[in-house]
C-alpha cells in the first residue's frame, strides 16, 4: 500500500474541486423530467410520466401523460384527421380532442419548465363523456406545478 502525503493547500483544492463536481452532478440529477411533476386528484404514478386515476372498481378512469416535446408528436396531437375521426379544438392555448377511433376524449397543452418543453395530456375513455373533468384536471395540474400553457 502506498501512502501519499499531500500538502494542506493542495488537499483543500482537491476537496473543493470534488465538492464543485458533486454539486454539478446533483444539479443534473435534479433536472426536470416527466416524473418530477405533481398530479392532481389522487392520480397514481405508474412511472415514466404516466399517472392513472382509478375508479372505485380499480379500473383506469383517466390517464395523465407527460410527454417530452418533439415536433412529430406535437403535429400528431394538433392536426385534425376527420378520416380517422380525430378532432381537436384549441381553447386559450389548451386543446380538447375526441378520438372516435380509439373511443377517447381529452385535454392537452404544451408547457415549458427550465428550458424543457412537455406535452401534458389528460385522456378519458368514452367519446360520450364530458370534457369537463379532463379540462379541470389540466387546470389543476397547472396550479400544482406552477405552470401555464405556451404556444408552440
Amino acid at each position: 500500500m502506498i501512502i501519499i502525503l499531500i500538502s494542506g493547500e493542495s488537499m483543500f483544492k482537491k476537496i473543493l474541486l470534488f465538492l464543485i463536481l458533486g454539486m454539478m452532478l446533483i444539479g443534473a440529477v435534479n433536472a426536470v423530467d416527466q416524473s418530477s411533476f405533481k398530479a392532481p386528484n389522487n392520480f397514481e404514478s405508474i412511472g415514466d410520466g404516466v399517472f392513472v386515476l382509478y375508479d372505485s372498481f380499480k379500473n383506469a378512469d383517466e390517464i395523465l401523460s407527460v410527454v417530452k416535446f418533439n415536433q412529430h408528436d406535437w403535429d400528431d396531437y394538433t392536426t385534425n384527421d376527420t378520416e380517422n375521426k380525430y378532432v381537436v379544438h384549441e381553447v386559450n392555448k389548451t386543446y380538447n380532442y375526441t378520438d372516435s377511433t380509439v373511443n377517447e376524449i381529452g385535454s392537452f397543452e404544451l408547457i415549458e419548465v427550465e428550458g424543457n418543453k412537455f406535452i401534458i395530456d389528460f385522456a378519458k375513455n368514452g367519446v360520450e363523456n364530458d370534457l369537463k373533468n379532463t379540462y379541470e384536471n389540466l387546470i389543476e395540474f397547472n396550479k400544482l406545478n406552477n405552470v401555464t400553457p405556451i404556444e408552440k
